[in-house]
């Protein structure tokens, strides 16, 4: 008989916490800080929330985020391990973050722990190669092999082998805190800043973030967004859209209608960004993110 796992994700992930509530997903904590205060995400924070997040970065609040060690991972697997689970977790972005070795470390040492007891235990650590509702995505997959009774291994490798087929198609608002967090110099940022120019960024094949194109002006910068999964989009892939905003919910729902005016089939999910990734990209930005052909631009 095949041994019951748990799928385990990142907080950093951007889906529905009714989807997470209902799958009994479990969550690893992730670290940001706000002002002077060091929070710890333990599940995704509200719609009224997020709001407040953002509204305190509009008004001069620096943000950051703090990266959880090993233990915190240690602590997740041994308990569910305690309770006879076997473990998927799926991290954010190897190229983005190093949550990914420090759940590898984790994992290799918790699985020796429960071998030295002569207790089998399997652990598998997938890199995503995604962030925000690409982990969504990537996690839906998860959730539905896992109902169909796809093994452990299995389910892992499909999910390693499909993870490329995850589309982010980012636009940044404010330049300002691509600027703080040193992703551009002060020159450009001032320069981007008069001439009203929005970047587009993606994530590569190896799970970093790269800058694809620029518009002048909102509106030209959300109408590339979807012009991208226009281009991208695969019909023979799942038909899962989720639109990520910080906090510019208009903006996200003008999106969402024209993805269905794209592809009717498409099923979206508007999405607020959480802190993890929006302490980065400050309030405004806005990310279509769906399967297909990532590397299309």
């Amino acid at each position: 008989m095949m041994k019951d796992y748990v799928i385990c994700i990142d907080a950093s992930v951007d889906i529905d916490q009714n989807y997470i509530d209902k799958n009994n997903i479990v969550i690893i904590p992730m670290k940001y800080i706000l002002g002077e205060t060091e929070k710890l995400m333990e599940n995704r924070l509200s719609d009224a929330a997020l709001v407040d997040f953002y509204n305190a970065m509009r008004a001069g609040e620096m943000t950051h985020t703090s990266q959880i060690t090993p233990y915190y991972y240690q602590q997740v697997f041994r308990r569910e391990a305690e309770k006879g689970h076997d473990i998927l977790y799926i991290s954010l972005s190897g190229g983005l973050s190093s949550t990914y070795a420090s759940a590898l470390s984790a994992a290799e040492e918790i699985t020796d722990e429960f071998e030295e007891r002569h207790e089998a235990l399997s652990i598998e650590v997938v890199d995503s190669r995604a962030a925000t509702g690409g982990m969504g995505l990537l996690l839906m997959m998860a959730v539905r092999a896992r109902e169909n009774g796809v093994s452990l291994s299995d389910n892992a490798a499909a999910l390693r082998a499909n993870a490329g087929k995850v589309c982010h198609w980012f636009l940044v608002d404010d330049l300002s805190y691509l600027r703080r967090g040193g992703r551009i110099s002060a020159a450009t940022a001032v320069a981007g800043t008069v001439l009203n120019i929005k970047p587009i960024l993606k994530i590569a094949d190896d799970g970093t973030l790269i800058s694809i194109a620029k518009k002048r002006g909102l509106a030209k910068a959300a109408a590339f967004l979807t012009d991208c999964y226009r281009d991208a989009y695969d019909p023979a892939l799942p038909s899962d859209v989720i639109v990520a905003h910080a906090d510019c919910l208009e903006e996200a729902e003008a999106a969402r209608d024209r993805v269905l005016s794209i592809n009717p089939d498409a099923n979206v999910e508007i999405c607020g960004l959480g802190p993890v990734i929006g302490a980065h990209t400050g309030p405004g930005m806005m990310a279509v993110i769906h399967w297909g052909n990532r590397n299309h631009i």
